[in-house]
């Protein structure tokens, strides 16, 4: 064979760098892609709020303003939501994320809580991942001139480097979605246990905490406190016991013993949201022609909004 026809060995070699470099820089990009797709699912899944009825429209919106986000935008929503330094006080969207008391509203948070420093530290590792992918897409070759030897070996080991650091991030990330999806997974088993129905009907806390503003018997006495009162009354006192009756055909399920109390006085009291007051309990005297009382009856309503 002719040796002016055989390739230098220079050139072989240069070619066969140049092909590596390729392989691992593509394989660096599938990577980030990956890392990238992770990173978006996790951030649409972090916040959720709305109606009931409005919750699948506000996901699918989510979604969708989550894919069009950049890798640098995703990190900061992630950094700055799904991570927060354990004691940083909430936001202030997130203290008011409520609605007003007529409609019903679902809100949903997901927080990974860590130290400040190690914030800090992640905030920063991110920070240069995302460098890393500008670099690998945009000015790899304005850093390696792969139409050299030494630049090429030395673009393939930059390469490989790149790919141990995106390998790191993305075996991290991994680990956190794992995390993220045992929580969520952990919050579904409650959400259908019979302590989540007692807490979201009853206003009863797994630890026996009652919220009474949202529990279900003070939602009886309102409820009975309506049904009794004369049409078109406001601030009607209601015999206390005409409430029992009537919440024990309408709400059987509702009675002191299942909030912590002795008696539907105690509820009264414990939850703060009704007045009390006793009258004379009249009694005919057929007998005589007259009117006597016998003891007193314990009558309730609903405090005023101006009252504290």
């Amino acid at each position: 064979m002719d040796a002016a026809a055989s390739p230098a060995p220079d050139s072989t070699r240069l070619a066969e760098l140049q092909r590596a470099a390729q392989l691992k820089l593509g394989g660096c990009l599938l990577r980030l892609q990956q890392y990238e797709r992770l990173l978006k699912a996790m951030v649409a899944s972090t916040d959720l709020a709305g109606e009931p009825g409005q919750l699948q429209a506000l996901r699918d919106a989510r979604v969708a303003s989550v894919n069009k986000t950049t890798l640098g935008g995703l990190v900061t929503l992630f950094t700055g939501g799904y991570l927060r330094a354990e004691d940083e006080p909430a936001s202030a969207q997130e203290r008011d994320d409520t609605a007003s008391g007529d409609r019903l509203w679902f809100s949903f948070q997901q927080r990974m809580e860590i130290s400040a420093e190690r914030l800090e530290a992640i905030t920063a590792e991110l920070k240069e991942l995302v460098e890393l992918r500008n670099e690998l897409v945009h000015h790899l070759l304005e850093r390696f001139d792969l139409g050299q030897l030494d630049r090429s070996e030395a673009a393939v080991a930059y390469l490989d480097d790149s790919r141990a650091t995106i390998d790191r991030h993305y075996q991290t990330l991994c680990s956190w979605a794992k995390g993220m999806d045992n929580v969520r997974a952990s919050a579904a088993s409650f959400m259908q246990s019979d302590a989540f129905k007692d807490f979201l009907i009853n206003g009863i806390a797994p630890d026996g905490q009652v919220g009474w503003l949202a529990s279900g018997i003070v939602r009886g006495l309102r409820a009975a406190e309506q049904a009794l009162a004369p049409t078109g009354s406001q601030g009607h006192w209601v015999e206390l016991n005409a409430a029992i009756t009537w919440i024990a055909k309408q709400h059987p399920g509702q009675n002191p013993k299942r909030y912590g109390c002795s008696s539907w006085r105690q509820v009264l009291h414990e939850s703060r949201e009704f007045e009390v007051m006793k009258k004379p309990a009249p009694a005919p005297n057929t007998s005589a022609g007259t009117t006597t009382t016998t003891g007193s009856v314990v009558c309730y309503r609903s405090r005023r909004e101006d009252q504290t």
